[in-house]
């Protein structure tokens, strides 16, 4: 018999995030590299990790399924509008030519109710001569940090499957037999013969094996879910192809049996090398949840709207006036941020950090967000809902009685509190949405408060405009700044001109978009959302970011507004081009390195790229007037003629 000799563990860089490629089932996710290893995954999204490669090394856990000495793929794609991954090698001759060629298709069939085991399936396909394939198994529970008891099970038809668990986590890995070698770790060879196919499924939460898995039975069915649920998106615009990715990887944020949105599929990957703003993004933050499901439902997606709608009155809990601005997937609401010390971090940047103290913050423009997507959803088809309604009332009563108190804006500042300008202008749209959302359930005779009521929020919106446009335009910088009586701008205050708040001539909306596009434009022509300082006196912390890309399609929607269509086109097409192959945006773009960085899969950048896109897709001359669900509207004159036009 002979033994196959598996080269011994070697600490290797961290893998760059344009290599990294997201598999979700809506409960569990993980993150493979195109050299074949699962670098990164949880039993679920926001749970403790057993494969925390990317946060440290090979010691805190993986999973490498590749050819014999192979590196990166030579090809990896999807196989069509969905997250089923195929990648392929060549291997060559001594003259350089291919002459063997594996393939191996990697998926996570979705969670139809929630209640199957996660699996996470690869089938090895030989496609052409005979590949030596190498599996090496090393999970480490814990976020990096246990070996995990063991067993080798019998299942009933005869295979022999390994079970590794560590507290309330079981992993079953079926297919070829692995045996552990001297390092800890579990491997397995085989030959990928020329037709030969041998599948080999991680099973996440399961700790019977008598559940056999069926990876071909799953394939199917997962191509099938898939392709029922992008029939269904509406866009057919210019851009469909990054619009019907981001829709898909959004999809893959929402976790179906609770109906939370995570605001990433990471934690604590770096806004910048070696600095400190590291945060952990697996939560529901209300305002990156609600964004997240206003595109979807602009593109004609509502399931994920209801479920959203159930979880949010469950986490709320009918205590709006101590709601938090972000919650655990599950709707509880404690999350510790806390240091893990034992993982060293992506290229050594530390901390690594779970959970965010940002839980505790005031952030007032969460209720201007969630308002837009609930009023999205219903005028997009969801039907009304007794709950909702008083949810929404709730809301607005809250607004009125907090737009006033400084907080810590959306970017949340660890810095002092101050009266941002932003977090106003929310305020303003929640309270402008509740009041055409009201009007429109009067008549049709099913109204959610009486016309006193409405004309209250109606007179408070117009005193927070008034407000806004006293105290946040700064003359000298002529812009709307990052808040009242500043001079410092922020690419947030863009969003002015996507909400309808001023008409798209006016001179001090242009005027601000030019000073954000003049002084936050980093060298490779990309928007930051602020100018960190040294001192931290902006936002408390020291060291510096990248551009946040979702700014950058901000400004696109803000140019597309103003009528600045050519550079609104060129900007999005430049922005398409820091997509990694797989369509994927991370947070941030690091100008000098030419790099992404950030938490990667995010939810921001992608509903960005559908609004930008939905915006460049406006017939010329219409304005930002046109049948989308929940298209915002605006109360001056001006915007009113158009409607009606």
């Amino acid at each position: 018999m002979q033994t196959t000799t598996f080269a011994p563990p070697a600490v290797a860089p961290s893998t760059p995030l344009e290599e990294l490629v997201p598999l979700s089932d809506n409960r569990a996710a993980v993150l493979l590299s195109t050299s074949g290893v699962v670098e990164y995954g949880a039993h679920e999204i926001g749970g403790s990790l057993h494969f925390a490669r990317l946060l440290g090394d090979h010691r805190h856990g993986q999973w490498s399924l590749a050819p014999a000495g192979a590196g990166r793929a030579d090809r990896s794609h999807w196989d069509g509008d969905n997250l089923v991954l195929t990648q392929e090698w060549d291997i060559r001759s001594d003259a350089g030519r291919p002459v063997r060629t594996v393939r191996i298709i990697t998926f996570m069939p979705p969670q139809p109710h929630g209640g199957a085991p996660s699996r996470l399936h690869q089938i090895v396909e030989g496609v052409t001569g005979a590949v030596e394939m190498h599996s090496v198994f090393q999970p480490r529970f814990e976020d990096g940090r246990l070996p995990g008891h063991h067993e080798i099970l019998e299942r009933p038809d005869g295979r022999r499957t390994l079970r590794l668990a560590a507290g309330p986590v079981t992993l079953l890995l079926d297919g070829p037999d692995h045996t552990r070698d001297a390092f800890g770790r579990w491997t397995a060879a085989f030959t990928a013969a020329e037709g030969s196919r041998t599948a080999l499924t991680l099973t996440i939460g399961d700790p019977d094996p008598g559940n056999r898995p069926h990876p071909d039975t799953d394939l199917l069915a997962t191509r099938r879910d898939w392709q029922e649920w992008t029939a269904e998106l509406s866009y057919t615009g210019p851009y469909q192809e990054p619009v019907r990715r981001s829709a898909i990887l959004l999809r893959a944020l929402t976790i179906r049996l609770t109906g939370a949105v995570s605001a990433a599929l990471t934690r604590s990957l770096p806004e910048a090398l070696g600095g400190e703003r590291n945060w952990d993004y697996e939560a529901c933050w209300l305002r990156d949840s609600a964004l997240t499901i206003l595109a979807l439902v602009r593109l004609g997606k509502l399931e994920e709207a209801a479920r959203w709608r159930r979880w949010l009155l469950r986490a709320i809990a009918g205590d709006v006036q101590n709601l938090a601005i972000m919650y655990q997937l599950d709707g509880s609401r404690t999350l510790t941020e806390r240091e893990l010390d034992w993982l060293t971090g992506y290229e050594g940047s530390r901390p690594v950090r779970a959970g965010n103290a940002a839980a505790t913050q005031v952030q007032n423009d969460v209720y201007g967000e969630v308002i837009e997507a609930l009023v999205a959803a219903e005028r997009a088809g969801l039907p009304a809902d007794a709950g909702v309604d008083a949810l929404m009332v709730a809301l607005g009563e809250e607004i009125m009685r907090i737009w006033r108190r400084p907080d810590a804006g959306i970017w949340e500042v660890r810095g002092p509190k101050r009266r941002f300008t932003h977090s106003a202008l929310l305020c303003w749209q929640g309270l402008h949405l509740l009041v055409e959302w009201a009007q429109a359930r009067t008549a049709t005779g099913a109204a959610v408060a009486d016309t006193a009521t409405i004309a209250r929020w109606a007179a408070e919106r117009d005193t927070i405009k008034d407000d806004v446009l006293q105290h946040a335009y700064n003359p000298q910088a002529q812009a709307f700044t990052q808040y009242y009586g500043g001079r410092d701008l922020d690419a947030a205050v863009l969003l002015m001109a996507t909400s309808g708040f001023l008409p798209s001539d006016d001179k001090r909306l242009i005027s601000t978009i030019d000073a954000i596009q003049r002084e936050l434009t980093d060298p490779a022509g990309f928007i930051r959302r602020y100018l960190p300082d040294p001192t931290g006196r902006v936002d408390g912390l020291t060291d510096d970011e990248g551009a946040f890309l979702a700014c950058s399609f901000h400004l696109v929607e803000a140019l597309a507004y103003i009528g600045r269509t050519d550079e609104a086109h060129a900007l999005f097409d430049r922005l398409l081009g820091l997509r990694t192959p797989h369509g994927v945006f991370t947070e941030m773009w690091d100008a000098a390195r030419r790099r992404p960085l950030g938490n990667t899969l995010q939810g921001f950048p992608l509903w960005a790229l559908i609004g930008a896109a939905l915006r460049l897709s406006l017939v010329p001359g219409t304005g930002d007037r046109v049948t989308l669900p929940g298209q915002r509207t605006a109360d001056t004159e001006q915007d009113a003629a158009a409607v009606a036009a």
